[in-house]
């Protein structure tokens, strides 16, 4: 078979073009790090990679959720915080109000000190968040959950409900509360039961009112219709103990008639109403004003560490989410031939093509200058 000086040369030129195309792809995976480029590389391990970057870029858009909704919590957790400090700072007040040493005037004082600590009540319900959104609004986050009729008592404006984020693929969580669980939650209103202190810390204790407390307490029948007054009849009782000496042979009988008295006497007093601005009567109200602290200490503990459970499930689900991306990074490298073993590879098959490239083009000026005039002499 012959083959012709335009044959040799056309073959030549093909496969030095199919070896500077291969080199030039080689040239590209290197500068990309990767080996498949174009989908045509690898259709199965492209179509792949690319639903592992949308699941990737799913798992960011989690952590970024993630994010604020840790920013939001952290939020409501330090308003619930503040809420806590300042009922008990109330609890205390209505202890050290109730000490017969303290004064009408420090009591009048204390209830102007309270009327501050209402509207700073009032600011922790209407908290909001980085984005200026109501934190105890429940769905209506955009509506100031609380506000002041006419009468000066706080009205709930929002819902029952709680905004939530989509944290993870399957979990939502609830980054916001209803105001109403928090502030007026389990019968007990903050902003009722302020406004009430204020009102009996206002009122003066008067020696008038005491007098008649203890004449009122002296003669109150219990139970009625009975003819018993069981509170003169424990002072009766107790006079006559403190009376006795402790050595006197009916001492003990003494002892045990002024302790059943006492139980009768403290039924009888829970059983009535103190005359208003006795010492009696601040004292019973200022006990329910404990009783209500306490309740309501109680209900924001509970949403507190339901904040914080979700606040430990956040960085649960944090570490869950990276784990995910370094997984998913490693099949999209492993997938499109982005490791190291790749690369070196790649860089590999660059020098030897260089190589082969060099050689076949010293072949083809070779051959191509040959001519029969050479030979002839």
């Amino acid at each position: 078979m012959r083959i012709s000086t335009q044959m040799l040369y056309q073959m030549s030129n093909n496969d030095l073009t199919n070896m500077q195309g291969q080199l030039l792809k080689l040239n590209q995976q290197v500068s990309a790090g990767q080996k498949v480029l174009v989908p045509s590389d690898d259709p199965v391990s492209s179509a792949r990679a690319l639903d592992l970057n949308q699941s990737q870029a799913l798992n960011d858009q989690y952590k970024i959720n993630r994010q604020n909704a840790n920013s939001s919590l952290a939020q409501v957790a330090s308003t619930l915080s503040s809420f806590t400090d300042m009922l008990t700072k109330l609890k205390s007040d209505g202890i050290k109000a109730g000490n017969q040493s303290f004064s009408n005037a420090e009591r009048a004082n204390l209830a102007a000190e309270l009327k501050g600590n209402f509207q700073e009540v009032l600011g922790y319900a209407n908290a909001t968040d980085g984005q200026g959104n109501y934190l105890f609004s429940g769905f209506k986050s955009t509506t100031q959950p609380f506000t002041l009729d006419g009468n000066g008592n706080a009205v709930y404006n929002g819902d029952q409900g709680s905004m939530t984020l989509q944290v993870d693929s399957t979990r939502q969580m609830e980054i916001s509360a209803s105001g109403q669980s928090i502030f007026q939650g389990n019968g007990q209103d903050i902003f009722q039961t302020m406004n009430n202190l204020i009102s009996v810390l206002s009122v003066p204790v008067t020696e008038a009112a005491n007098n008649a407390d203890e004449t009122a307490a002296n003669t109150f029948e219990y139970p009625a219709g009975t003819g018993q007054f069981p509170i003169q009849a424990y002072k009766t009782a107790q006079a006559t103990l403190d009376a006795t000496d402790p050595n006197d042979p009916t001492y003990a009988a003494k002892f045990s008639a002024a302790a059943a008295a006492k139980l009768k006497s403290d039924a009888a007093d829970a059983a009535r109403t103190p005359v208003v601005g006795s010492q009696a009567a601040l004292t019973r109200q200022l006990a329910q004003f404990g009783t209500q602290f306490d309740a309501m200490i109680n209900n924001v503990g509970t949403a507190t560490a339901s904040v914080g459970a979700r606040q430990n499930e956040l960085d649960s689900l944090d570490a869950a989410g990276l784990v995910k991306n370094e997984n998913y990074t490693a099949t999209i490298n492993n997938l499109l031939g982005r490791n190291t073993s790749d690369v070196s590879e790649l860089i590999s098959d660059l020098t030897l093509k260089q190589t082969y490239l060099a050689a076949a083009q010293k072949v083809f000026v070779s051959t191509s200058s040959l001519t029969l005039l050479n030979y002839l002499k």
